[in-house]
């Protein structure tokens, strides 16, 4: 628009002034996103750690109670461990060989 005329005014708020303050608006709030962004992840950050730190912490727990206690004990239970007679063992799966298809004509 510049190129046309510096003072250049199409009507209907379409002029120069109008154009370069909405870019500077535009610009502010570019900025204030990316500061918001920043800080978004900079909190995803902390709260990852302190989410790690918690899960090291109930590992502690849980093998401080398992020694105190044993891992089949109704203690070590209410610390949210599971005891030892309770786990449920997998059964090893039984292939069964695949059955043909016929096809009858």
């Amino acid at each position: 628009m510049k190129s046309v005329s510096d003072k250049l005014d199409l009507g209907s708020g379409c002029s120069i002034a109008t154009v370069e303050a909405k870019i500077k608006e535009a610009l502010v709030k570019l900025e204030n996103y990316n500061k918001l962004k920043f800080q978004t992840a900079a909190a995803m950050t902390e709260f990852e750690q302190i989410e790690k730190e918690l899960a090291r912490l109930s590992k502690q727990i849980l093998l401080g109670a398992a020694m105190k206690y044993d891992n089949d004990s109704k203690e070590y239970e209410m610390v949210g461990g599971v005891r030892t007679s309770d786990r449920r063992r997998s059964r090893p799966q039984i292939e069964t060989p695949a059955t043909p298809v016929t096809v009858s004509a």
